[in-house]
């Protein structure tokens, strides 16, 4: 079974180091022999691993990549540097630019971000136009800022190799009315966009609320709309 963690430590000299388990659980050591990936792991690294055990029963991590990246397994990355050798810039390079270069395509991805909040934003406008319901348009407001924050914390303790915030903390604010702050948060941070699973729940959040409020302002909430206000009161 796959366990996520964080990389807590890490010798590049000698090829080893140790994973805090997101359960909490005790660290349990790696050994750059089971590294899979096209670079080198740093520090504060999210990844996933199968927990297994040496000759003598102790517990180690077997086949560790990156928790939120597809790529080719390079064989290179798991050789051990030479003593007093730095590890080679390549490795480190892309990490890099990932983090500092901002918002990649800005342009179309604010267009995206426009016309997904278009439908939803209109209908709790109508909402509170037709009946004087305002909690919609502030849930919108106020989760968004949630949202953002919260990514922006559980990106900041995957640096850390700190306590994560659970993903189920993030969609239940997303599905709250948070989600164009999440969307925002993960281009800003470069933070859950390539964990498909994530994806996954996130996107279907969004769809969630597209249906709403189409069936809202198209059919009157006559077939998702009554059912959900009927629940919220």
């Amino acid at each position: 079974m796959e366990c996520r963690g964080v990389l807590r430590s890490w010798d590049d000299d000698k090829g080893f180091g140790f994973i805090r388990p997101d359960d909490a659980a005790a660290d349990v050591f790696m050994h750059i022999s089971a590294l899979r990936g096209d670079r080198r792991l740093l520090k504060g690294d999210q990844v996933i691993y199968v927990l297994g055990q040496d000759e003598r029963g102790r517990l180690r991590a077997e086949h560790v990549r990156l928790a939120d990246q597809l790529s080719i397994d390079r064989p290179s990355v798991r050789r051990k540097a030479k003593t007093g050798q730095r590890e080679p810039a390549k490795w480190v390079t892309p990490r890099v630019v990932s983090e500092q270069g901002g918002i990649r395509n800005l342009s179309v991805k604010l267009w995206v971000l426009l016309s997904l909040c278009c439908v939803p934003l209109w209908g709790a406008y109508q909402l509170f136009a037709d009946k004087g319901i305002i909690w919609a348009l502030l849930a919108y407001l106020l989760m968004s800022l949630i949202s953002f924050g919260l990514y922006w914390h559980d990106k900041k303790q995957a640096r850390q190799g700190q306590w994560r915030t659970h993903e189920s903390t993030l969609h239940a604010v997303d599905l709250a009315g948070g989600w164009p702050g999440a969307l925002v948060a993960q281009q800003a941070f470069r933070h859950k966009t390539r964990k498909l699973s994530f994806q996954l729940v996130f996107w279907l959040i969004i769809s969630a609320h597209q249906v709403f409020w189409i069936d809202w302002l198209i059919f009157d909430g006559k077939w998702v709309g009554d059912i959900l206000l009927k629940l919220i009161r």
